[in-house]
């Protein structure tokens, strides 16, 4: 496909200029797109005058996504603006009133408007948990850094007192080592 296109373009530039020694010299064939270069190729038409047809290359998926781009925007746009309209008009904002005695308001209650107060309800965590995840975070960094400094005070103990894990086993007697000359290295 992109062999033809380049094909033609050729044809119709060789078919517009003049052929001489000099145009193999200056001929673009690679080099430039054919709608920038300003490249006509004839047509025959039953009408008088002779009709030019510019070649130029397809827009049809420019075309395509910029059409896709527009419905799916319009789709999702024009259907939240219908349900932003319709809560607003008929659901309203809620009104301040006084608490009950002994009710507990849920954490979504405090907001007044009601797309708020289900993105509230159901997408975000209540203050308490978000509370309660956050102290968790402290609890295990507090852990964390005890346990880094219990680490680091053992080991300066066992550099200090030379003891550790490799005493656990018995160390080889020194009565045990050969200090003899060897007649021969493999011995």
């Amino acid at each position: 496909m992109a062999a033809m296109s380049l094909l033609l373009w050729a044809a119709a530039a060789l078919a517009s200029r003049r052929t001489s020694s000099a145009v193999w010299g200056r001929l673009p064939l690679l080099g430039q797109v054919a709608s920038h270069s300003g490249v006509v190729a004839p047509v025959r038409h039953g009408r008088h005058g002779k009709r030019m047809f510019t070649i130029k290359p397809i827009n049809f998926y420019d075309r395509r996504y910029m059409y896709l781009l527009r419905f799916y925007i319009l789709l999702t746009g024009i259907s939240l603006i219908v349900l932003i309209t319709f809560v607003n008009v008929f659901i309203g904002e809620a009104e301040l009133a006084e608490i009950p005695e002994g009710y507990v308001p849920e954490h979504w209650e405090y907001y007044s408007h009601p797309i708020t107060r289900w993105i509230t309800r159901n997408c975000l965590d209540s203050l308490e948990k978000e509370y309660e995840k956050g102290m968790t975070f402290i609890s295990w960094e507090a852990e964390r850094a005890e346990l880094r400094r219990t680490e680091k005070e053992v080991s300066r103990l066992m550099q200090e007192r030379g003891d550790g894990a490799w005493y656990q086993y018995e160390t080889p007697s020194t009565s045990l080592l050969d200090y003899s000359p060897k007649a021969t290295p493999d011995n």
